[in-house]
């Protein structure tokens, strides 16, 4: 069961990644803009051992090309930046920690006004997470690998013809080993080459 608890948690640290390209609004094929994002996780542990509610945080850059109009290929990196630590007993605690991870995604768009625009995004994250369990007699840590599909909603704002902001909630696809419902909600800034 704590196996399950675990993957789910990896899970979350891996939709951390999942927004970092995501803000692009580019008007021709061939537009390549490269971003910088903020992301904190939401995994919730659904599990009837209840280990509680992690929030760990990454940053990642990533950079978009526009394919076809409407329609941009996102590729990016993460690494942590903060950690999260619930107690699960008086005398114990659980640590989530989001490595090191990448990912690409499919980011279809649509032009709200020349300054904004709304995205869907649809994708693959590999990554790395470590779980550590306290305990009065010590501490065992495990290292994971998953690959998850996310997917998600944004929304962009351009600040002037190369600059722009963006933001987007992401959720994680549970497979069926899993038990923690995963969200994400990120914050970035991109600029167009």
């Amino acid at each position: 069961m704590l196996a399950a608890c675990r993957k789910g948690l990896r899970f979350s640290a891996a939709l951390i990644a999942a927004h970092l390209c995501a803000y692009a609004l580019a008007d021709e094929v061939g537009d390549v803009y490269g971003g910088i994002s903020y992301s904190q996780t939401t995994a919730k542990d659904e599990s009837s051992r209840n280990l509680g509610t992690y929030k760990p945080t990454t940053i990642g850059i990533g950079l978009s090309m526009v394919v076809v109009p409407n329609l941009a290929l996102d590729g990016y990196v993460f690494t942590a930046l903060n950690d999260s630590t619930q107690a699960l007993t008086a005398t114990s605690s659980m640590t989530v920690n989001a490595q090191d991870g990448y990912g690409f995604n499919l980011r279809p768009y649509l032009a709200l006004s020349p300054a904004w625009s709304i995205y869907a995004k649809l994708g693959r994250q590999y990554g790395t997470q470590e779980t550590t369990i306290r305990r009065i007699a010590g501490a065992a840590t495990t290292s994971t690998t998953y690959a998850h599909t996310i997917y998600g909603l944004g929304l962009s704002h351009n600040l002037d013809a190369h600059w722009g902001i963006g933001a987007d909630y992401t959720r994680a696809k549970r497979i069926p080993s899993e038990q923690t419902s995963t969200s994400l909600i990120s914050i970035g800034l991109r600029y167009k080459f």
